[in-house]
């Protein structure tokens, strides 16, 4: 078994002797300050920071590279750029027990249930006010649901423990995810019931909705598997239709304007039920900040702010299309913080680009995630076929997402780069997670990450409402989501009456793939792809259908056991790897 001997909370290295179920390993050697045991956790700092550090722990995942992979590559919504990205979450191909990606969910998850596990252990005891030791003990129950979670979804059987470990070992064993899931649930029901409706500590902690929110998606996915109760897809929906039901209780609501939920400065907006929590203090923040007077600080670095710009500083033929006029090949735009660093990992399939989101005249989303438009920002003038760019006025590249005419064109001074012009560098560019409030150009993101939201949670229901066979309810929960997708700032209020009736579907529409291709509009890029296809066990098929990957095999539905899991498990029978690794 692992032994992880230092637990770091916050700035703090608290030595403890703490083992996680996972592996056996060298003790792990950081700086401390000072010598507290496990018992530390029943104080009122220890409990506390117990808790925090376990929030801390997602910042490993969401927001760094090799995460992002694991969540978006590989799927029918998108495929890599041009950039120096790996390429073997997106073509299946070499994704091995040794990948530092699928170790780093193991270790790290692995690392905060134990955490979880001391303070539930020790927590009871612990001399603070009733009332914020229920809330805490709470908090320590949703995270441990939430981490098993993300390691039952990953891995499928793993090691269940729900006490603390103080002793080393060096045997572990799986156990079925019939047992992972019943322990999941259990904590997310009393989470549930135990949580405030709203955190006045942090915006970034659990609350009773949250907790509704997972603990439906947990009954969702316990029933498409092979460990299905009966109940699983009633008890998914009723769990997501009470949180829907009562949202104005927990100061929630669906925005009006789908080009807020991911605005910068609304990551606590009323959509939210919970965020990965960040901000500018370093200790906090945990970034690496390039160029920037921030202390570095490891690998919580949040670089979702580069991982879908495409290359918009590339030099083009600024003439391109025009019959007739001279090539003239130049960058029409400099890099700058508005338009960010482009890393160019992800860009868009065209099931993405053709299918979702094929229909824009009463569907807003498309130009709500997705940029048309750079202003010129170069200090020196560039000179069109049609006229010399003004910087800060005129647009330099727009990309309208449809083919053009030559007249067209040559009415418009800058550059406009249609979809037969798309390349793996330069083609639309993600905005949800655009951070324009950055000291440098080349820094990563302050923003949290928005993990949980309440859109979301219409589409889970509808999504059990489907497989209880009550398309009537499933077409209302997605209605709901279409209809606000229907809203324009722009429109008169007649406009946006009449883009809701269009927008509308009818029970009969309410399948398994209309509610995916929604999921995509809704929810693209969001952390959810990779796992919504293996839950509905459509990865295959709409691979083949969308993206075709000819190194996908059937078994890579879960990740392979991490090597040195297998490895440091010495005593008893092996620890067994998934099949097909």
């Amino acid at each position: 078994m692992k032994i992880n001997k230092y637990l770091k909370i916050g700035g703090l290295s608290l030595a403890l002797t703490a083992m996680l179920s996972t592996s056996c390993q060298n003790v792990l050697e950081q700086e401390f300050r000072s010598e507290l045991g496990p018992e530390f956790f029943a104080t009122a700092g220890g409990l506390e920071g117990g808790i925090t550090a376990s929030y801390s722990i997602m910042r490993f995942f969401w927001g760094s590279e090799g995460f992002t992979y694991t969540a978006n590559a590989g799927t029918d919504e998108s495929m890599l750029g041009a950039s120096d990205g790996n390429t073997t979450y997106f073509q299946y191909t070499n994704i091995l027990p040794s990948e530092g990606s699928v170790s780093g969910i193991w270790n790290n998850c692995y690392q905060a249930i134990n955490n979880l596990n001391g303070v539930l252990k020790f927590g009871p005891t612990a001399n603070v006010d009733p009332a914020r030791r229920t809330a805490l003990l709470a908090e320590a129950k949703f995270l441990r649901g939430f981490f098993y979670f993300e390691l039952v979804k990953t891995f499928g059987d793993i090691p269940l423990n729900l006490e603390f470990i103080e002793v080393p070992t060096t045997s572990a064993t799986r156990q079925p995810i019939a047992d992972v899931y019943a322990a999941i649930i259990k904590d997310l029901t009393e989470a549930s019931q135990e949580l405030p409706n709203t955190s006045n500590q942090s915006k970034g902690r659990a609350t009773k909705p949250a907790a509704l929110h997972l603990l439906a998606k947990a009954y969702l996915t316990r029933g498409w598997s092979t460990a299905a109760q009966p109940t699983d897809f009633q008890m998914a929906a009723a769990t997501a239709k009470s949180l829907i039901d009562n949202q104005a209780t927990y100061s929630l609501g669906l925005e009006q304007d789908f080009a807020n939920v991911h605005r910068e400065g609304n990551e606590y907006g009323k959509e939210v039920l919970f965020t990965v929590d960040r901000n500018t203090d370093p200790s906090y923040a945990e970034s690496q900040f390039n160029n920037s007077p921030q202390i570095a600080s490891g690998n919580k670095e949040n670089r979702t702010n580069f991982f879908w710009v495409a290359l918009y500083t590339q030099a083009i033929n600024v003439n391109a299309g025009i019959p007739g006029a001279p090539t003239n090949t130049v960058a029409v735009m400099d890099r700058d913080t508005r338009n960010g660093r482009p890393f160019r990992r992800f860009r868009p399939t065209n099931y993405t680009l053709n299918t979702a989101f094929g229909e824009r005249v009463n569907d807003s989303r498309y130009f709500k995630t997705f940029q048309s438009a750079w202003i010129f920002n170069r200090p020196t003038p560039v000179s069109t076929s049609r006229g010399t760019l003004v910087t800060g006025q005129d647009t330099a590249l727009w990309m309208p997402g449809v083919e053009v005419t030559v007249a067209q064109r040559r009415a418009f001074k800058g550059v406009i780069w249609t979809p037969s012009q798309y390349t793996a560098d330069l083609h639309p560019t993600m905005t949800k997670y655009v951070a324009v409030n950055r000291l440098t150009v080349n820094e990563s993101s302050y923003r949290p990450y928005i993990l949980f939201r309440l859109a979301d949670t219409y589409l889970l229901a509808a999504e059990a409402y489907i497989k209880d066979n009550k398309p009537t309810e499933a077409a209302a929960m997605i209605n709901a989501v279409r209809q606000r997708a229907a809203f324009r700032s722009t429109n008169t209020a007649a406009q946006n009456t009449a883009a809701v009736t269009a927008v509308t579907i009818t029970p009969a529409q309410a399948t398994i793939d209309f509610l995916l291709d929604e999921r995509t509009r809704e929810l693209y890029g969001e952390y959810t792809r990779w796992q919504d296809l293996v839950r509905t066990q459509t990865l295959k098929t709409r691979l083949a259908r969308y993206n075709p990957t000819p190194g996908f095999k059937d078994f890579q539905v879960l990740r392979p056991i991490p090597q040195s899991q297998i490895d440091l498990v010495t005593t008893g029978p092996r620890f067994p790897q998934n099949p097909g690794y």
